[in-house]
């Protein structure tokens, strides 16, 4: 054990200790007030459990059975119990100050004082199979708990954390585990920070040993709360603090890569691209098979929103909604199907938020993507629809959210044939610029078919004799004009000085700071440190 995790626990249980010791001695004629002196014990317990000091989780395990038999009137409170609660509690005083230098004299007043607790609380007889389970499943917890503390104050060998992450996921056996959030949530995240471990591609970051520190509280603190036949809580300080560790950890984690068009990647000659003369779906049929899978998947992600009730399972459904719903738009968006994106743009905010209204449109969104072999173009009246309701509802359709477009589209085109404004605060959602406008006087609806080709062949025509006669000489730029990349980004000073304006922005702010800011902060402080 290290002796950063020994200060810090004899600081917390001296803490506790003395909470038991004001509740007895205030307790003379009447027992001291169960939920105060079941919720301190039980805290002793859990701290002396994951610092692996056997004695005093020993002790407090028989002062906490103690106190559960006066608290269910199987034993009396009167001097002797009263007798024996004080001197538990002294011998703890001692303990704490040798837990450094632990000997054979301090394991024996151990067994004489736990002798003497049995006495008087004896043990229950009589142990059903349900209350194995349930012992199994708190021993399993703690154990668990006690491995990740020791990895995340003291990061180890690999062999060694592959020894923490089996106490781990050995909890993936117990069936109970997924009635019990935020159990279950715990072991996922643990699990999947764990990966980039095991696998060699990260140290054991600051931010993971955070995650796994906050786990392990959760963890202790459901398993006590199992033992004693109640359910884990969902809104404690542990679940809180897990929760924030969850989330600093995901935004840190980065953005996958954009998809962009391919015609954004050529140097003006849009002509080097040309569609099959006889492709093997047709462009319905392809948005169908982008599509569909994602709308299915999104539609699990709403379910699971609306039944959510911890923090940690509602922390990570806003961190994947937002990710699936930003998918979707996307791809949406490459097929042309602009009505369709707008809605999962403007649902995005709401949906982060589990707004059920949100969480409503997005279900009926993705039914109709998901349930329908319509094109894209038959569905999208629906889908302007379904915006409308949205934006009566807590989250707006606002004007930079939305992706405008011109009336008309190309019934099979091989890429998006419209001027599109993606949203500015949405990544990934890549601008497809307009190239040629459609002139005035061609009516209120513009041209397609055989008109449209006629239109852009005599435009291009056109411009056939600018290979003869050049306007004017092409221009080289000068080797000054390179712009260095490095002074497009906050550097030092002016990096941290970003970093205050922000952060000031967001205390004055009243709603939680979003994934993409704090990741922005934190890119800004290590800009301003590496100066």
């Amino acid at each position: 054990m290290t002796g950063g995790l020994l200060d810090f626990f004899t600081l917390e249980a001296s803490e506790y200790v003395e909470q038991l010791d004001a509740l007895v001695s205030r307790a003379t004629t009447q027992a001291p007030d169960a939920e105060s002196f079941g919720r301190t014990v039980r805290a002793l317990r859990g701290a002396a459990t994951m610092a692996k000091v056997g004695g005093i989780a020993e002790l407090s395990a028989g002062l906490e059975r103690l106190a559960k038999q006066v608290k269910d009137g199987d034993l009396a409170w009167d001097a002797t119990s009263r007798g024996v609660a004080i001197s538990t509690i002294d011998d703890a005083k001692i303990l704490l100050r040798a837990v450094r230098s632990w000997t054979p004299a301090e394991d024996a007043r151990v067994a004489s004082r736990v002798s003497e607790l049995e006495r008087v609380a004896p043990k229950r007889e009589g142990i059903t199979p349900i209350r194995t389970g349930i012992e199994y499943l708190a021993a399993a917890t703690a154990n668990a708990a006690a491995a990740l503390l020791e990895y995340a104050e003291n990061a180890g060998s690999p062999q060694q954390f592959a020894q923490v992450m089996d106490k781990v996921r050995a909890l993936r056996g117990v069936a109970a585990l997924k009635d019990l959030p935020p159990l279950g949530e715990v072991v996922d995240a643990v699990d999947a920070a764990a990966k980039p471990i095991e696998l060699g591609q990260e140290d054991a970051t600051a931010e993971r040993r955070r995650l796994f520190r906050s786990a392990a509280r959760v963890l202790l603190e459901g398993g006590d709360a199992v033992r004693l036949g109640g359910v884990p809580p969902t809104d404690s300080v542990a679940v809180r603090e897990f929760a924030h560790a969850s989330a600093t950890l995901g935004s840190s984690a980065g953005h996958g890569d954009d998809v962009v068009p391919i015609a954004s990647l050529l140097l003006g000659d849009a002509d080097a691209v040309q569609a099959a003369a006889n492709p093997p779906t047709t462009a319905a049929q392809r948005f169908r098979l982008e599509v569909v899978s994602q709308a299915e998947h999104l539609r699990r992600l709403v379910h699971d929103g609306r039944v959510a009730a911890d923090a940690a399972t509602r922390d990570r459904l806003s961190r994947e909604l937002r990710g699936a719903v930003r998918a979707l738009a996307r791809a949406a968006q490459s097929f042309g199907a602009i009505e369709i994106a707008n809605l999962f743009l403007a649902a995005e905010r709401g949906a982060a938020a589990l707004e059920p209204g949100a969480l409503d449109v997005l279900d009926r969104g993705a039914l109709l993507l998901s349930a329908t072999d319509a094109s894209p173009e038959t569905i999208a009246p629906q889908f302007v629809t379904l915006s409308e309701s949205l934006s009566h509802g807590p989250t707006r359709v606002t004007p930079s959210d939305a992706i405008t477009a011109t009336p008309a589209r190309s019934a099979t085109p091989a890429r998006p044939a419209t001027p599109v404004r993606p949203p500015s605060p949405v990544r990934g959602v890549t601008p497809v610029r307009p190239t040629t406008p459609i002139p005035a006087g061609t009516g209120s609806v513009a041209p397609s078919g055989a008109a449209l080709r006629n239109l852009l062949g005599a435009g291009l025509a056109g411009l056939d004799p600018l290979n003869d006669q050049r306007l004017a000489e092409p221009v080289v730029g000068d080797e000054d004009d390179v712009i260095p990349i490095e002074e497009l980004i906050f550097r030092g000073k002016d990096a941290l000085t970003r970093a205050v304006a922000l952060s000031d922005a967001l205390r004055r702010s009243n709603a939680a700071p979003d994934p993409d800011t704090l990741a922005e902060l934190y890119d800004l402080l290590q800009l301003a440190a590496a100066e």
